[in-house]
């Protein structure tokens, strides 16, 4: 349960609340058409913002040097519907969004990108959401496989057999240590066979881009210490992670608590068509915020990875690549806070993000567009309600519990 005791109502209603907000998002989502036509010129004007600077349709507010987007967000009668507004509303229920789009015009040809969205969870604490996160990381500490196995698929059946339709836990092995700490090792395949009968276009969606992707992501600390390392290749998920009393410590070497200020190192390729894009050594500032009412994870980039491009962009200017990672570099910051007077607490989430124009990043646009093209519609329809079972599942299984 999420933080105190698990058998109390309070932790019970807390958890009913957040998972029963997230699911609400993803049921049948529907939108006003100024959103649902913004948001696809948005998408595919994310690397060329001159596109839509001037186009007076996409905006809720304009002014001189920067444009706005908002959008409110609520379910009403069985689905969550959002829609454009002059100004965003406070959020103060579960399930309540507020969207507010930004983007600054710096120079003829550099623009800034700036979104927050706020949604309501509930009740939960901020400390409640961290302990779960850690509870999860360290739950293979002093256990074996089978006592895993087993305590997941009586405490969650419906969540595991809704999620296993997708996702198929291979393997947990768990290395115990003389010093009572845990090398756990996860591994998980990912499975469309399961759903194409039911989901047939967000199968072939994630067969397409998924399953052809590889990523690499490492957690590591000044001293190079690393304590988490993940991979995904052909649909292969693969996580490693050392705990000793509920909290991380280095994979390798002596048991130290994690400290707060760490290193983002990774690697991303895809196949769009039949291009292959993407980077590798990247290279970013890892922080974990934890105050009294705040649990979140911030990711600034200031420094420029080693670009994977087509071949045919080789004659391109690169000098625009380095653009985002430049003066106060892209940040992408993501956690939950909640009201020391008791009202809604808050899912948050912002990202800043600078480009320039070029010829290259019209070609890396474009590529873009093909994939959020095939996202669009039928696939992005079917994963919502996929998702929305294995939250409905989820719910249930709380409730039962108790």
């Amino acid at each position: 349960m999420l933080g105190g005791d698990p058998s109390s109502p309070i932790s019970r209603a807390r958890a009913e609340q957040l998972i029963a907000a997230l699911g609400a998002r993803v049921t049948d989502p529907s939108r006003d058409q100024k959103y649902d036509s913004s948001r696809v010129k948005i998408a595919n004007a994310a690397f060329l913002p001159s596109r839509v600077w001037d186009d007076t349709a996409v905006w809720t507010l304009t002014s001189p040097s920067r444009r706005t987007l908002s959008i409110n967000g609520r379910f009403i009668d069985g689905r969550y519907h959002s829609d454009a507004v002059r100004s965003a509303t406070l959020v103060t229920e579960p399930a309540e969004s507020r969207h507010v789009i930004n983007l600054t015009q710096l120079s003829p040809d550099e623009y800034a990108w700036d979104t927050d969205v706020a949604y309501g969870v509930g009740s939960v604490r901020a400390a409640d959401v961290g302990a779960f996160v850690g509870t999860l990381l360290a739950s293979a500490e002093g256990r074996g496989e089978r006592g895993l196995r087993a305590d997941y698929r009586a405490a969650a059946p419906l969540f595991s057999a809704a999620l296993g339709q997708l996702f198929t836990v291979d393997s947990i092995r768990a290395a115990h240590l003389p010093d009572r700490s845990t090398v756990a090792t996860f591994a998980v395949s990912m499975t469309p066979d399961g759903i194409q009968s039911r989901f047939p276009n967000f199968a072939q969606y994630m067969r397409k881009y998924v399953e052809t992707g590889r990523m690499r992501w490492a957690l590591t600390d000044h001293a190079g210490a690393s304590y988490l390392d993940c991979s995904v290749a052909k649909g292969h998920i693969l996580l490693r992670v050392r705990t000793l009393a509920g909290m991380m410590v280095p994979i390798a070497g002596a048991a130290r608590p994690m400290p707060d200020s760490l290193t983002l190192s990774g690697e991303l390729t895809m196949r769009v068509r039949h291009f292959t894009m993407g980077f590798h050594d990247y290279h970013a500032e890892f922080t974990i915020i934890h105050t009294d009412h705040e649990r979140a994870w911030s990711i600034i980039t200031r420094r420029e990875p080693q670009w994977v491009l087509p071949l045919v962009t080789e004659r391109l200017l690169r000098a625009p690549l380095r653009r985002p990672c430049q003066a106060s570099g892209t940040l992408f910051r993501i956690g939950v806070r909640d009201d020391s007077a008791g009202g809604q607490s808050i899912l948050h989430r912002r990202m800043h993000l600078e480009v320039q124009e070029s010829t290259i990043l019209r070609f890396v646009g474009r590529l873009g567009s093909i994939a959020a093209s095939d996202y669009a519609g039928r696939a992005e329809r079917e994963q919502n309600a996929f998702l929305r079972e294995v939250f409905t599942a989820l719910v249930a299984d709380v409730r039962a519990l108790h």
